[in-house]
């Protein structure tokens, strides 16, 4: 096994955990209480009830009658209000839950969790670092609370407990994921590949590590090496999309685009439901110069209009497919896919110049000049679909690092 030597020293809310090679699985139970009375479970109908009405105000007074000690209610109320989506109560029935509650450090996680999912992160941090000191520690709570740092922007805690987690558990392949992330947005290139490494001398069959360490060594210009960490990672999980669509990419990226319209099309129609293959296949023939009234054309505006069919919010598909509409004399339709994709995305510039365009097409030399006038003002360059930085983004959608599970039962 390999040392994880990657990083940083761990912080000092942390360093508890690094008590010993044994500590992970150390789980202390408190007392179980008994079964839910019959009025707490009276009660608990009646929240459920109001949960279903679509009154969660109502089911939140309902539950705090149950018996403050009635650990068995509080931990079902929490599970209750989660499956409502109604998280920060529900945080707040698993804390109570943790005091009387059977298994302490199931409740705990669950409330840790449900504080993820409020958004209320510090209260995260806090339950996460206080099961941590009280001998609960695990791998997966340490990347919970790696979560809750990273989303409150605490991105060296964030390391530090991602850190942790593989400490804990060598074979968390989701803290190493989260881990090659956090290197990725620093531009931190060949810590990542270290990540990456360490993880996959643990996993030697992960394609999502592959597939980080492809991403690293590719902004690194080690493309020979992607290429291979690519091709591997479309080996082990060949019903994956994103190693498919990033050997497209690396060959757009190093500017042979017969190479990349041909990865893409195959990664096209070897995942026909993502909407990122679709758009990416599109993209490397608008690259290469497909042109309207051609067999090329033809798959480029089909394969757009595919991208905006399987993801209506992904507004690079609309923007692009307007930008292939006004081409085409489209332009009314044109404008509705970019007024769409403009107010999907404010901040970029893309969607606002190409409306220019199509009014201007119109005739309307008014709205045109106002939009125009908008662009030059944007102070932010628009870098997303370099690439480059799509090599970034892709491996951020199936990443996964940063999704909160659902508590557990």
């Amino acid at each position: 096994m390999m040392a994880a030597t990657y990083g940083v020293e761990p912080s000092t809310l942390l360093a508890i955990s690094y008590a010993g090679p044994d500590s992970s699985n150390k789980v202390q139970q408190s007392k179980a209480t008994a079964h839910p009375s019959a009025d707490s479970q009276a009660i608990l109908k009646l929240a459920r009830a109001a949960l279903e009405a679509g009154n969660t105000e109502m089911a939140v007074s309902i539950l705090a009658r149950l018996p403050e000690k009635d650990g068995e209610s509080h931990f079902a109320a929490g599970a209750l209000l989660v499956k409502h989506k109604a998280y920060a109560p529900a945080a707040k029935e698993f804390g109570l839950a943790r005091l009387t509650y059977k298994d302490a450090y199931l409740a705990g996680y669950d409330e840790t969790l449900a504080y993820v999912n409020a958004e209320d992160y510090a209260a995260a941090i806090k339950t996460a670092n206080e099961l941590l000191t009280q001998g609960f520690q695990t791998s997966e709570l340490a990347a919970v609370a790696g979560t809750a740092y990273q989303k409150s922007g605490q991105t060296q805690e964030a390391y530090n407990a991602f850190r942790l987690a593989t400490h804990l558990n060598p074979r968390n392949e989701d803290a190493y994921v989260d881990l090659c992330d956090i290197a990725l947005e620093k531009d931190s290139y060949d810590l990542g590949v270290e990540i990456a490494g360490v993880g996959l001398a643990n996993l030697p069959n992960s394609e999502r590590l592959y597939v980080q360490r492809g991403v690293m060594r590719a902004m690194k210009g080690q493309f020979e090496d992607a290429q291979k960490d690519f091709t591997k990672a479309s080996e082990l999980a060949p019903n994956e999309v994103l190693p498919d669509v990033a050997i497209g990419l690396l060959a757009m990226q190093t500017s042979d685009l017969e190479k990349s319209v041909q990865d893409l099309h195959r990664a096209a129609e070897r995942h026909p439901d993502s909407y990122l293959a679709q758009y990416w296949f599109g993209k490397a023939l608008e690259r290469s110069g497909a042109a309207p009234g051609t067999q090329e054309g033809d798959d480029l505006l089909r394969a757009l209009k595919t991208s905006v069919q399987l993801n209506p919010n992904f507004w690079h598909s609309r923007a692009d497919l307007g930008k292939i509409l006004i081409s085409r004399g489209e332009v009314d339709l044109a404008i509705t896919h970019l007024q769409k994709a403009a107010e999907l995305n404010p901040s970029a510039t893309t969607p606002l110049y190409l409306l220019a365009q199509a009014y201007r097409r119109k005739g309307d030399e008014g709205r045109a000049g106002e939009l125009l006038k908008r662009v030059s003002t944007m102070q932010a360059e628009e870098r997303e679909a370099l690439p480059q930085a799509a090599l970034k983004n892709i491996v951020r959608e199936g990443a996964g690092g940063n999704a909160v599970n659902q508590p557990k039962p």
